[in-house]
């Protein structure tokens, strides 16, 4: 980010919001006075925030007066809840959300072409074969991906969405656990890391397993939480007297856009009263997952599993995989955004070279195949828990696999014609069968999914009804 003068910019990472005059954060001369007003979790430190929405500041305005009430830099507390003061939502079947999508898309050319409730199986999807009944294929949609968007499936558009579905569900029920939602990208290095996004602003994801067990299930001292709360409040009390009086100088058209950092200041004082509240209650103990094994007989050579279903980052993922199982066993969180790009450095250039090769198109159904060995896995976990309902986990959590684009032999790679989506959980009707949509928007089953959390909503993105999932 280059040098702005006059500006003010905020800054939003993993659970933080915050705002800094540019020129004080660009200039050396000030970078260090500032530096000692963080207080950030010291895993947040190991991401790079998103710069967004940059604000101009008035011409009347004094430097030092945007350096005094600027220059301590707020972070939202990391150790506990991040959800909101509300009064209980109104008691639905389905309590979790599991979103998790694949950046290069889907090999569509392989997936089923007929539908209904007796379709065939795919080879490449034998390892769901077991949870058919749990699940529904959704194929043939539109949104729109391409390489721009690929992140933005869950979305629909920041023009028309300002949160990402992950987000709209956490803001009705991320209050009633520790941690409000969690959102994480587990890949190798890609040009897009965030798929989810709150008040039109990116939502910067946890990009380590380490970090993710330690957000989710680190056992802390107590009085250090308590000692560090307190002081972030102390913090909080201050920057909301100066924020008021610097709200009663500045100009009419700088006092609107202010706002918008006084309503991230008030939310963050709920945040922090929640996080206080969770204290006082007791937290499960949990080991770091060992490392995942998968069955999958369509990779069964020695080639093959060592390649797609041995390889570290398919390791790694299915560690996260679980992480989030047991963080919806122990009802850490309810609600978890999941990005993923590559398998490895071969998957993206594989994608490219469908249209002219036969190899890539079967190795690319084999990268497929990997990710339904993880999603079969977890399958398996939320089917075989049972819940205080006297279902299973399986029952009260919706999980949604998709792309926000697709590739095929007459396409090419990054095109959004044909987008499958993946609904599982929740006991819905269409579940063992499969629903061609062809031409329609995967808005519409977002839409749905909204309705089932008990979130009433006339659109999401561009969709166009509500349909029986």
């Amino acid at each position: 980010m280059g040098y702005v003068p006059e500006m003010a910019s905020f800054i939003i990472g993993r659970n933080e919001i915050s705002i800094l005059s540019s020129d004080a954060f660009l200039s050396e001369g000030h970078k260090d006075s500032l530096s000692t007003n963080l207080i950030r979790p010291y895993w947040a430190q190991t991401a790079q925030p998103y710069y967004c929405n940059t604000i101009e500041r008035s011409n009347v305005m004094k430097r030092r007066d945007v350096l005094k009430s600027a220059g301590c830099v707020l972070f939202l507390p990391a150790l506990e809840s991040f959800g909101q003061e509300q009064s209980a939502p109104a008691e639905a079947d389905v309590k979790r959300l599991f979103c998790v999508s694949m950046g290069y898309g889907f090999f569509t050319d392989v997936l089923p072409q007929t539908d209904g409730a007796d379709y065939a199986f795919s080879d490449h999807m034998e390892p769901l074969k077991k949870h058919r009944d749990h699940f529904t294929l959704y194929s043939k949609m539109k949104f729109g991906g391409n390489h721009v968007h690929d992140h933005k499936c869950f979305v629909g558009n920041t023009t028309t969405n300002s949160d990402s579905l992950d987000q709209i569900v956490a803001d009705h029920i991320g209050h009633l656990t520790r941690v409000r939602n969690v959102v994480t990208f587990i890949s190798h290095a890609h040009h897009h890391i965030v798929a989810s996004w709150r008040n039109r602003l990116p939502v910067m994801p946890i990009q380590s397993t380490r970090v993710l067990f330690e957000t989710l299930f680190a056992r802390t001292d107590k009085k250090t939480q308590k000692r560090l709360l307190a002081h972030k409040k102390s913090v909080l009390d201050s920057s909301l007297e100066e924020a008021k009086s610097l709200m009663a100088r500045v100009s009419g058209r700088d006092r609107k856009r202010l706002e918008e950092y006084f309503a991230a200041l008030r939310e963050s004082e709920k945040e922090l009263n929640k996080s206080i509240e969770w204290l006082s209650k007791p937290s499960q103990d949990v080991e770091f997952p060992v490392a995942p094994s998968f069955e999958n007989g369509f990779l069964a050579t020695d080639v093959d599993k060592k390649r797609f279903l041995a390889n570290p980052r398919q390791i790694q993922r299915g560690i996260a995989f679980d992480m989030i199982y047991k963080a919806f066993k122990y009802d850490v969180t309810r609600v978890v955004n999941f990005y993923m790009t590559g398998l490895d450095n071969d998957h993206h250039i594989t994608t490219h070279n469908v249209p002219k090769s036969e190899d890539a198109r079967k190795s690319l159904t084999k990268y497929d195949s990997s990710f339904f060995s993880l999603l079969a896995n977890f399958y398996e976990k939320l089917a075989s828990t049972k819940v205080e309902s006297g279902g299973t986990l399986m029952d009260e959590t919706v999980t949604v696999a998709t792309g926000n684009n697709s590739v095929s032999q007459k396409r090419g790679p990054h095109n959004g014609s044909e987008i499958p989506v993946f609904v599982a959980g929740g006991q819905f009707t269409n579940h063992g069968g499969h629903v061609i949509r062809k031409g329609k928007t995967t808005c519409d089953i977002y839409l749905s999914i909204l309705q089932k959390f008990g979130i009433k909503r006339d659109r999401f993105g561009n969709s166009q009804k509500i349909i029986e999932l």
